[in-house]
């Protein structure tokens, strides 16, 4: 049979998206391109933001009028929506859906496919207890063909209180450091260039005696990977070690996706994040005392319960102390289970929009001027996209966008380019006569 997935969320759903894909080209299903061409189509979904909700139930709306043409069509619907929903409301309001499958149960999905065709009734899985790392590494039909997600934590045990993290995704499941190494060399062997490590507080990761930062050096000695990025890290499990895997791993990226979420102590407590504004900073002066070129991106929330308008100007003027490569703002939405929904809702939405528009275009403004201190510079591009005809895009190895002109044969290779360009979300350049693609490290990063 043809199969669709269509995908919304985070880097996990991407991954769990191309584990499917792949257990059912094993069995000898066809990917396609559009809805419309399959015989079963998967929904897979994020939970973290309302619109992740909503934006499933409209893809299921989309697919009854595809099915009332079609009633041979399978539909499934997967990841933390589905375990933060339920199947009952789901098949409440999409009766026509025939799988429903949780976070981690993406190993089952072709046997609940089977299921669900031979009997005629919804075929469900829900089970937040269930080894997510079933997945052969050989399996997983990567996206990419130059960077590659590999999942080596699931859930997390943090209590923030506005996250339905541990309701649809469990408490910390870590994977054995030799799997993780295997996965990466495999990798490496079919070609990639670059792995991300995958965990929703990856670098809380604790294997036996085995932390994050040794994990890193594991992963980093293996021969052949050019590059190694990882995310999402937690502040509170940033410390001396990490700090030093990246000063000292040639391969691990500066670059460090660390959410604050806010800038008042007042308004961190009540998200049970842990840590205070002060030991924020510290982290970064940590971080940035090892590596001072780190790029650092953020999340942060506006409008939670309580915000006044001095906790969001301790957001800004933190957001502007900090001077973070990139962030990530979004208004805060009650989501069903957490605890800071017992706060109410009280921040208005217009008053949301505009404290989000505020760190929006003062942080375009920063990255504007950051990035445009660069033309001129040097820097390793790893290609990875075409964009057009004769146009290519890739990363530098803090992460930024680069576009050239270029061939599509020049997929996947380490280009040392000039910056000759620049805008407030990436950059533009020359690809240099002679090119050296021996090292990441053969030019300065400046």
């Amino acid at each position: 049979m043809k199969f669709f997935i269509e995908t919304f969320g985070c880097q996990m759903n991407v991954n769990d998206s191309e584990k499917v894909s792949g257990l059912l080209q094993a069995e000898g299903h066809e990917a396609v391109g559009e809805a419309r061409e399959a015989d079963f189509v998967f929904i897979n979904t994020c939970a973290v933001r309302e619109k992740a909700s909503e934006k499933l139930f409209h893809a299921l709306g989309r697919l009854k009028h595809l099915k009332r043409d079609r009633p041979r069509l399978m539909i499934g619907a997967g990841g933390c929506v589905t375990q933060l929903q339920g199947a009952s409301s789901i098949l409440s309001r999409a009766p026509y859906v025939d799988v429903i499958a949780g976070a981690r149960s993406v190993a089952r999905l072709p046997e609940l496919l089977r299921q669900a065709r031979d009997t005629a009734r919804p075929a469900v899985d829900l089970d937040r207890r269930a080894d997510s790392f079933d997945v052969p590494a050989a399996t997983v039909a990567h996206t990419s063909a130059v960077r590659a997600y590999v999942t080596v934590m699931e859930g997390c045990n943090h209590v923030c209180s506005f996250c339905v993290v541990p309701r649809t995704r469990g408490t910390e499941t870590c994977r054995a450091p030799g799997e993780v190494v295997a996965e990466v060399e495999s990798l490496v062997a079919r070609g990639y260039k670059e792995v991300m490590l995958l965990g929703q507080t990856v670098n809380a990761y604790a294997h036996g005696t085995v932390d994050f930062a040794e994990l890193l050096w594991r992963v980093d000695a293996v021969d052949g990977l050019a590059r190694l990025r990882f995310t999402t890290s937690h502040p509170e499990h940033v410390g001396e070690r990490l700090a030093d895997a990246f000063r000292d791993l040639p391969k691990v990226c500066p670059y460090l996706h660390l959410p604050v979420q806010s800038g008042s102590d007042g308004v961190l407590a009540s998200m049970r994040r842990g840590y205070t504004r002060a030991e924020y900073l510290d982290k970064v002066a940590l971080l940035r005392d090892r590596v001072p070129h780190l790029a650092l991106t953020s999340d942060v929330i506006v409008g939670y319960p309580g915000e006044t308008e001095e906790d969001f100007q301790a957001t800004v003027d933190l957001v502007e102390a900090v001077a973070f490569d990139g962030l990530f703002v979004f208004t805060y939405s009650p989501r069903p289970g957490t605890t800071a929904l017992r706060l109410g809702d009280g921040v208005p939405e217009t008053e949301k929009s505009r404290r989000l528009q505020v760190l929006n275009h003062a942080q375009q403004r920063r990255q504007a001027a950051r990035n445009a201190l660069r033309v001129g510079k040097r820097e390793m591009v790893l290609v990875d996209a075409v964009t057009g005809p004769g146009r290519l895009s890739g990363r530098t190895p803090d992460f930024r966008i680069a576009h050239l002109d270029g061939p599509a044969s020049w997929i996947g290779r380490l280009l040392a380019v000039e910056v000759t360009g620049s805008g407030s979300n990436s950059l533009s350049g020359r690809v240099l006569p002679n090119n050296s693609l021996t090292a990441v490290s053969s030019l300065p990063i400046f």
